[in-house]
C-alpha cells in the first residue's frame, strides 16, 4: 500500500512540473564585449542558442534567451531572461533586459536602462 501511495506521489509531483526555454549559464557573461562579440559567440560562452531572434529592418538584431521551470504549477516558479542587442554589424551593443540574472548591476545595467556590459 505504501509502494502503491509513493508511486502515485511521485507521478503527480513530475506531473506538476514542466520547463519552458532552454536552460543559459551566465557565468561567463563578463566576457561579452561590446563592439567584438556576436551572437554565435555570446551564444557559445551561455551554452545555449536564444529563444527568439528578432531581426530589425537596419540589420541589427535583438536575441531572447529565456527559461522558466515551474512546480505544482506555478506554485513555486523559477524565471530568467536576458535580452543582448547586436548591431547591423553583427556584434554585441548592450544589455537591454534583464530578469532574474545574478549581478547584472555589475555589468551597468540597472533594471531601468540598458547598457553594455562591460569587460573586466
Amino acid at each position: 500500500m505504501y509502494r502503491a501511495l509513493s508511486v502515485l506521489s511521485i507521478a503527480f509531483a513530475l506531473a506538476a512540473c514542466s520547463t519552458v526555454g532552454r536552460n543559459f549559464d551566465t557565468s561567463s557573461l563578463y566576457l561579452i564585449t561590446p563592439g567584438q562579440t556576436t551572437l554565435q559567440q555570446a551564444s557559445a560562452l551561455m551554452h545555449a542558442d536564444p529563444v527568439d531572434v528578432y531581426r530589425q529592418s537596419d540589420g541589427s538584431v535583438l536575441a531572447r534567451w529565456a527559461y522558466k521551470s515551474t512546480l505544482a504549477t506555478d506554485a513555486v516558479y523559477f524565471n530568467r531572461e536576458l535580452w543582448l542587442s547586436f548591431g547591423p554589424d553583427g556584434r554585441y551593443e548592450r544589455v537591454v533586459n534583464a530578469i532574474n540574472i545574478p549581478r547584472m548591476n555589475q555589468y551597468g545595467y540597472d533594471g531601468e536602462h540598458a547598457a553594455p556590459v562591460r569587460s573586466f
